[in-house]
């Protein structure tokens, strides 16, 4: 027993996998517990866009950018169980958007069309559209309301569901809360009017993490005070049943943020923090203690100009990836750079991190 709690005791602690798009048409699949590449999954629709983790966390739906393709991955045997295409003819489909049901049978998506006439291009409306995935093709489709359509970012907006599948929330500069079955409004949450005297115009971006807690949206949010225009940063968590947001101020607003990633067991969580541009840019770790919604550390480090950001499923590493190809490893609690990986192609999507 001793022997076997010692060999326990010296396997590295994260054991999940992390999956990213790359260049010309392929997902890289990466091992966290080795920290190397293991392989990669050929794609048949080319140039990945996204991925979406499904919501039982066996599949993933990847989209393509030149033909809109849909192709969904099966985690188990990481191989292509299905893959289609959305353009037809001339007419080329762009997706904004996507949210899967709850049970995974169809995509919800914002999106428009873009057809090739003799002598122009022809842009179509926005609109709503539902992706068969058994069908392998488009079955709904509904125009945006003239609100939606005048909102020139309605169209890219990220989008999540409602636990029961009756309702799809859009994140804007309020929460927009639509129909599954016909797409029409029947809600809003008006981000505008918080729950903390005299700030306004709250901003609030779902992340994609695999900790958080069923039926909620935990992210990060900066508000400005339209009096002596003072920003602040802090943490929201929005119940999608009960429709209700709890803004949690944290400190004064960097520039940006990027994400909220929890840990495991939420009781912490990570983003990076930013301010400047170009050369002179400067970006910060920062180690936030929900329980307490204070900044229990933060680290500068030097970065790329343009990268993404993720935290490992044991929430004992943090990852810099995307425009180029490189995974840089840091180590959580010191937030120093343990490792970096070379992946021998250009990343083209966010990733996925699958405990």
């Amino acid at each position: 027993m001793r022997l076997l709690t010692l060999l326990l005791a010296a396997l590295p602690a994260a054991a999940g996998t992390l999956f990213v798009g790359a260049w010309p048409a392929r997902l890289l699949v990466i091992d966290e517990a080795s920290e190397k590449m293991i392989g990669e999954i050929p794609l048949a629709t080319g140039v990945p866009r996204s991925i979406i983790r499904s919501h039982d966390k066996k599949k993933l739906f990847v989209t393509s950018m030149k033909d809109s393709g849909i192709e969904v991955i099966d985690l188990a045997t990481r191989k292509v169980i299905k893959s289609f295409k959305l353009n037809s003819g001339g007419k080329i489909v762009r997706l904004g958007g996507i949210e899967p049901d709850p049970q995974d049978k169809v995509l919800y998506a914002t999106a428009y069309t873009v057809e090739k006439k003799i002598d122009r291009w022809v842009v179509g409306k926005p609109k709503w559209v539902v992706i068969d995935i058994e069908q392998e093709k488009i079955t709904k489709e509904v125009d945006f309301s003239k609100e939606d359509e005048q909102s020139g970012f309605a169209r890219f907006s990220p989008l999540r569901v409602s636990p029961d599948g009756k309702f799809l929330y859009m994140f804007r500069e309020n929460i927009q809360i639509y129909s599954t079955d016909d797409f029409k409004p029947v809600e809003k949450i008006e981000l505008s009017k918080s729950s903390f005297p005299g700030m306004e115009r709250v901003f609030l971006r779902p992340g994609d993490d695999p900790f958080e807690e069923p039926g909620t949206v935990l992210g990060l949010f900066n508000s400005t005070d339209p009096v002596v225009h003072r920003s602040i940063f802090g943490i929201a968590k929005l119940d999608l049943l009960k429709r209700t947001v709890d803004f949690k101020p944290v400190a004064p607003a960097t520039q940006g943020t990027m994400g909220l990633y929890l840990t495991p067991d939420r009781k912490q969580g990570y983003t990076v923090a930013f301010n400047g541009g170009g050369m002179n840019r400067r970006n910060e770790f920062w180690a936030l203690d929900l329980q307490t919604g204070q900044i229990a550390r933060k680290q500068e480090f030097e970065g790329r100009t343009r990268f993404s950001f993720k935290i490992s499923s044991d929430g004992k590493s943090l990852y810099l990836f995307g425009a180029g190809n490189t995974l840089e490893i840091y180590d959580a609690a010191t937030m120093k750079m343990k490792k970096e990986i070379d992946v021998n192609a250009d990343m083209t999507t966010d990733m996925v991190v699958i405990p």
